[in-house]
């Protein structure tokens, strides 16, 4: 079965129309509302997505110019897999453990009118644009490394199952942020 980027782009604006389908009635102030202490307010969520996402994006620039050179960790079908596994595992969202979020994935919110759903729709056209651009790279399923630590490497089609599934596990938790403060408002 030959494999397209079709896939992806299919769940990537899917996860976007959730996002929009279920937080656009918010208000501004709603969507800034933290559900507790050290919790992640909805904007900030999105903001994560887009940051974690856009982090990939020079990687696959390098791809699409053919540039591209993993660390040699990458050589090794053993690695590519095993830690490919261990973080699609991580980001599922039905995966109950909560994960740390590295420094250069923390959300930095600079303005509160900030439209981040407006933001998250043109970051997904953007991603979906970068997917065109890679997609015989996809085919051939290249190794990449994650953006946070060049030791850890795995295919790129893990890297975009990795990408969706992290939009939707973020999408749940931005979903019981709303219950969270409509309860306490």
């Amino acid at each position: 079965m030959e494999v397209t980027i079709q896939k992806w782009i299919t769940e990537i604006n899917e996860a976007n129309a959730a996002f929009q389908k279920e937080f656009a009635g918010l208000t501004s102030e709603q969507r800034n509302t933290r559900p507790s202490k050290g919790g992640w307010s909805i904007n900030e969520i999105i903001v994560h997505v887009i940051t974690v996402n856009e982090s990939y994006w020079p990687i696959f620039d390098l791809v699409a110019k053919g540039k591209y050179v993993h660390s040699m960790m990458g050589n090794f079908a053993f690695f590519r897999n095993l830690f490919g596994k261990m973080i699609l595992k991580s980001v599922q969202p039905d995966e109950p453990k909560k994960q740390k979020t590295l420094p250069i994935w923390q959300p930095k919110l600079a303005d509160d009118a900030v439209d981040t759903l407006a933001l998250l729709s043109a970051h997904c056209q953007q991603m979906i644009q970068r997917l065109v651009s890679i997609e015989g790279q996809v085919k051939r399923n290249v190794t990449i490394a994650s953006p946070a630590n060049d030791l850890i490497v795995y295919d790129i089609q893990t890297a975009l199952d990795i990408i969706v599934a992290h939009m939707n596990r973020h999408r749940q938790q931005a979903t019981r942020t709303a219950k969270a403060i409509m309860v306490s408002a």
